[in-house]
Parts: structure tokens; C-alpha cells; sequence
């Protein structure tokens, strides 16, 4: 009969771990996970009080058998878990899963783990589940990254993107070929397109040269700020703003279509990964170690072209990296 109670325990234990990685949101399985915790603490100590009575055993035998059992369940619930890559929505759902899961595939067949691709609602989401330690590996951009850090403090950091061999990416402020705007200070009493308002190149980076320019965001005729890249591009192509901010990406992908650079922004950093700060210290670095070493060609081509159409590897990073855009972000007195 004990062997029976003891077997029932377990499978429940082993049956929520595949509740688990049945749901694809991270907050979703925490709560469940703790919810299943409970509700086997709970069965746990009546079965183990029954287990005193009938054997006689003390409390301190009885307290060792609760801990094992627990510790049990939390190893095997750790070992399964899926780790979490989280990435901040600069393209549709969709699209991001796609670019992102060839990484995902990667870790998962060297780390002998899950790795999932979660996709922010938007970039304070991003941020706030990366602050929460809600996701385990977080793919960031510049902005984003310095914010967060003022905001929740240092994350261990992994390796930042180097493309066309440069550890650093620029964007332009695009307007339509037949534009009559030939400098930055013709956009006074303009219409301007912003990306998300935590978007290194789409946001904060125009915004700082607007006001370079002498171009105040009041000296505008109106802005909005869009949902993605894409479509700030848009916005400017079909005559709905007279200008907009996009990285180099997202305005080759548009030029032939009509478009044509203003200027480019200066250089900054590149996207980088991060991962949660309570992360095991040896998964971390083995995490950092899988990332630096893709270096050659046929794996940059597979694993990470489809995040970035011209990257060449991930490369170390330091905090330092970032300092010219703290910069940047203090004289916005962006927070």
C-alpha cells in the first residue's frame, strides 16, 4: 500500500511536469508549477503523517522523507522546463518565432534542453519579464538593454551580434525619392514616423537627432509612433508621414520600393543577449560558450542570417559597450 501511495505521488509529480511544457507562456507555467507544488506539499505531509502513525517513525525521519520527495520533484522539474529566449517584437509574432527558432534549435541540440522562442507584446513587456526573470535568454536591443538595467540592475551578459564584421549597427531616416526634403532640419512643421518608443533606431536614436538639428519634437506638424520597422517604412511609402526612423535592415528591404536615406544615425552597439540573473552560473557559461563559437560560415549562415541577413558571428560584450548611448539618453533625459 505504501509502494502504491509512493508511485501515485510520483506520477503526479512527473504528470505536472508535462502540464508544463504543454503551456507555451512562461507566466502561465509558473503559476501552474507553483500551484502543482502546493497541492503536492499538501498531499505529501498526509501521506507522510498516515506513514508516522502506522511506522512509528519521529518527526525529524518524517521531515527528511517530505524534503527528499520535494527536492525530487524540483530537480526533475528544473531538468525539464524549457528555457525561455525571449525577444522584443521589432517585426510581427510570427515572423520574430521564425527568424529566432534556427537559435532556439541550436541551443536545444547542445544543451540537451528545450529552448522556446517568447515573443514581448511589446518592448515594455520585453523588458518587464526580463526584470522579472520571467525569461531565461533575452535577446535585446541597445536601448532597451541600458533601460533595463537602470531599472532592475546588472544581467549576466552572453555575447552581442557582429555584422558584416562590426560589432556595432546603424539605422536611417528615410523619406519617399520624390521627397523635396534634402536635410534633417527641413522636417520642421513635418510629419514624423517613430517606431516603439523604446526602439534604439526607430525612437530614441532620431529623436536625439532631431534635436541636433534644432528640430524639437513640438516643431513637428504631428509624429506617431508604429508597431515595427516595417511599418514606419510603410507609413513614409504611402504618404502618411512625411519621414520616419528604420534600422539599415528594414530600409534596404524598402528602397527599391521607393524610399530613399535622409541620413544615417551614427553607430551604436549591437543587439545583444543576456540571461536571467538567477540563472545557474554554469549554464551561463555554457550558454556564452555555444554563442561565441558560432563562427563559421555554414553555422552564422544557418543559425544566425536568419535573425540578421548580414551578420558574421556573436562576439564578447561588456557594459562599456553602451556607454555613447547612456549618453544619448541622458541629454533626452531619457529614463
Amino acid at each position: 500500500m505504501l509502494t502504491l501511495r509512493l508511485t501515485a505521488l510520483w506520477l503526479a509529480c512527473s504528470k505536472s511536469i508535462q502540464l508544463l511544457d504543454f503551456y507555451n507562456k512562461p507566466l502561465i507555467r509558473l503559476v501552474f508549477f507553483m500551484a502543482m507544488e502546493a497541492v503536492i506539499k499538501i498531499q505529501a505531509r498526509a501521506m507522510l503523517h498516515h506513514i508516522s502513525h502506522r511506522f512509528s517513525l519521529k518527526l525529524p525521519v518524517i521531515q527528511l522523507l517530505l524534503l527528499m520527495l520535494l527536492a525530487s520533484f524540483a530537480v526533475t522539474s528544473h531538468a525539464e522546463r524549457p528555457l525561455i529566449l525571449g525577444v522584443h517584437p521589432f517585426l510581427k509574432e510570427a515572423e520574430v518565432i521564425k527568424r529566432f527558432s534556427p537559435l532556439a534549435q541550436f541551443l536545444s541540440q547542445r544543451l540537451m534542453r528545450q529552448v522556446e522562442v517568447r515573443v514581448g507584446r511589446d518592448y515594455q513587456d520585453h523588458m518587464q519579464a526580463i526584470g522579472n526573470n520571467i525569461i531565461d535568454i533575452a535577446y535585446m536591443g541597445p536601448a532597451v538593454y541600458v533601460k533595463t538595467t537602470r531599472l532592475y540592475g546588472q544581467r549576466p551578459l552572453l555575447a552581442r551580434l557582429e555584422a558584416d564584421g562590426k560589432p556595432t549597427f546603424q539605422g536611417h531616416i528615410i523619406t519617399q525619392d520624390s521627397s523635396s526634403l534634402k536635410a534633417m532640419a527641413d522636417l520642421r512643421n513635418r510629419f514624423f514616423a517613430f517606431g516603439d518608443p523604446n526602439s534604439t533606431m526607430s525612437s530614441l536614436i532620431p529623436r536625439a537627432m532631431l534635436q541636433q538639428n534644432g528640430v524639437a519634437l513640438n516643431q513637428l506638424s504631428g509624429y506617431r509612433h508604429y508597431d515595427g520597422h516595417n511599418n514606419v517604412a510603410l507609413a513614409v511609402l504611402s504618404g502618411e508621414a512625411d519621414a520616419g526612423a528604420v534600422k539599415e535592415e528594414v530600409y534596404h528591404a524598402y528602397q527599391a520600393r521607393g524610399l530613399r536615406s535622409l541620413q544615417a544615425t551614427p553607430a551604436i552597439s549591437e543587439h545583444l543577449f543576456v540571461t536571467r540573473s538567477d540563472l545557474d552560473s554554469r549554464l551561463i557559461e555554457e550558454i556564452r560558450t555555444l554563442m561565441l563559437s558560432l563562427a563559421k560560415p555554414d553555422a552564422v549562415e544557418r543559425v544566425l542570417q536568419p535573425i540578421k541577413s548580414t551578420a558574421t558571428g556573436l562576439v564578447s560584450v561588456s557594459d562599456r559597450d553602451y556607454d555613447n548611448l547612456r549618453q544619448i539618453m541622458d541629454v533626452l533625459g531619457y529614463e
